[in-house]
């Protein structure tokens, strides 16, 4: 973990291994020390409401979360350059959501979708981060900002 390369590396692949991430089905799709971009498709047992096909609230908040915590990690190590790879991913391994607040904005609707998040500030300790989820046809469906202390 010398790198941000090894660094990024390293993170797509717990990221796609995570026991929760294969459970919704998140794979990563893009990520850098900016943005990380991750995609899901739309199951019944996803739905909070099957009636009218919208994915559940807790889902969403989920994963919004998840992609501010990948992020959070990317800008972690970003301001790690003296360290070594041990401590550096022993560092990273607390990192942890300290809050987030979720707006949904349109009902859950759709065949897949898209999680970004991006940093809006990146300190020594606290981490702030944008994240926002997109339906397949490009509707804005909830944003969210967290914070994450490592």
């Amino acid at each position: 973990m010398e790198n941000n390369s090894t660094l990024l590396d390293a993170l797509m692949t717990q990221f796609d291994g995570a026991p929760f991430n294969r459970l919704i089905g998140l794979r990563m799709e893009s990520a850098s020390a900016e943005r990380c971009r991750a995609r899901f498709e739309m199951r019944p047992d996803l739905m909070g409401n099957v009636v009218h096909r919208i994915l559940h609230g807790g889902v969403t908040s989920s994963v919004l979360d998840t992609i501010g915590g990948a992020i959070s990690t990317l800008a972690a190590g970003e301001r790690m350059h003296g360290l070594d790879g041990a401590e550096r991913l022993r560092r990273l391994a607390n990192l942890g959501t300290l809050d987030m607040r979720v707006d949904f904005l349109k009902p859950g609707r759709g065949n897949w979708f898209v999680v970004e998040g991006r940093v809006l500030r990146a300190g020594n300790k606290v981490i702030v981060t944008r994240m926002e989820m997109h339906n397949d046809e490009g509707d804005l469906i909830a944003a969210a900002t967290g914070t994450y202390l490592y």
